[in-house]
């Protein structure tokens, strides 16, 4: 039987709209399951840089930092630390190392730095992050740009990474820098999905087009990457992108929620987005915003978290519980 034309459009329209109809329900249904990161209870002063280092000249401040939890239990953070009046590329070139017993602990112990910035190689150690795997500990960090004039501009931020056994001596990889890309590209943050590692940092757009932005990289092993890839664009424009500051990406009941720091918008201002995919975190996904900088999202267990705290106008690093609400659709 042959149809008509019109019957074949028809046939054809009906389709296209049952499709949609389920599309829109299925996007009903992911948006159904978004939760809200929540702050509970008072902040926790966990290291004051200053209890250690007093100098009657100076206040000592931190930034960019990690958690991770080391063999024997033990929780161990790493992080920018430098003083004031505020250099950056003179003064953050070292990485602080504190341990505590449990994460909740009052005061955690301060130790030696983990590293300190090679002379003529490393102008700065920025936005440590710390990944295990089979026992081997692997930072990965940023070291800046040697040139004279690169804190005025879009500079090309080299991102390294070093090993560690014991999470105290920290060996440099023999072919450091593993990548480089424009606009100061740092704050480093891996993770593992599907056998696949992640890799996201903060950047510009490109040379030119100095819109802050997160950028992904994917590898198989953790030594070879793949080109960059860009999953968040703001559009507030600088040469260091700092307007997607510290990305953090959390898998939560099937879906990922990307926390960028805004600093550029405001210092204290972290923003969450959703996302069904570890490849795209459109702004229309915005979720919540918290009062905060450069913040590290830690899951002690499926009922318990953390969120953290620290950055210029800090007197270290500071902590605070985390709850996760059903997204209010009303």
């Amino acid at each position: 039987m042959k149809l008509s034309y019109l019957a074949v459009l028809f046939i054809v329209v009906v389709a296209c709209c049952n499709a949609c109809r389920t599309q829109k329900a299925e996007k009903q249904n992911v948006v159904s399951q978004i939760q809200v990161p929540t702050i509970i209870g008072e902040w926790q002063h966990i290291f004051n840089p200053n209890d250690t280092r007093a100098n009657p000249d100076s206040n000592w401040y931190t930034n960019d930092h990690c958690f991770i939890k080391g063999p024997n239990g033990k929780w161990h953070a790493y992080g920018i630390i430098g003083e004031t009046p505020i250099d950056c590329w003179e003064k953050e070139n070292k990485l602080f190392h504190i341990t505590a017993d449990k994460f909740d602990q009052k005061t955690w112990e301060d130790h030696d730095y983990a590293l300190t910035a090679k002379p003529g190689v490393e102008k700065v150690l920025w936005a440590p992050h710390v990944y295990e795997e089979n026992g081997t500990y692997h930072m990965f960090y940023n070291i800046g740009n040697l040139q004279k004039h690169a804190p005025h501009y879009s500079s090309w931020g080299q991102l390294c990474r070093a090993d560690s056994k014991n999470m105290f001596d920290w060996e440099r990889h023999s072919l450091n820098p593993l990548f480089s890309d424009p606009g100061h590209a740092r704050d480093s943050y891996i993770m593992k999905d599907n056998g696949i590692y992640y890799y996201y940092y903060t950047r510009i757009f490109n040379e030119v087009d100095q819109r802050s932005v997160v950028a992904m990289r994917t590898s198989p092993d953790l030594k070879h990457w793949s080109g960059p890839k860009l999953v968040h664009v703001q559009a507030k424009e600088g040469h260091s992108g700092s307007d997607a500051e510290s990305p953090f990406v959390v898998k939560k009941d099937g879906l990922y929620y990307l926390f960028i720091c805004r600093a550029i918008s405001g210092y204290n201002q972290s923003h969450v987005y959703w996302s069904d995919t570890l490849e795209d975190f459109p702004t229309e996904n915005f979720v919540c915003e918290l009062p905060t900088h450069a913040s590290e999202v830690i899951k002690i267990s499926d009922n318990e978290w953390y969120i953290s705290n620290t950055g210029w106008d800090k007197n270290g690093v500071f902590i605070a519980r985390l709850k996760w609400n059903k997204l209010n659709l009303k």
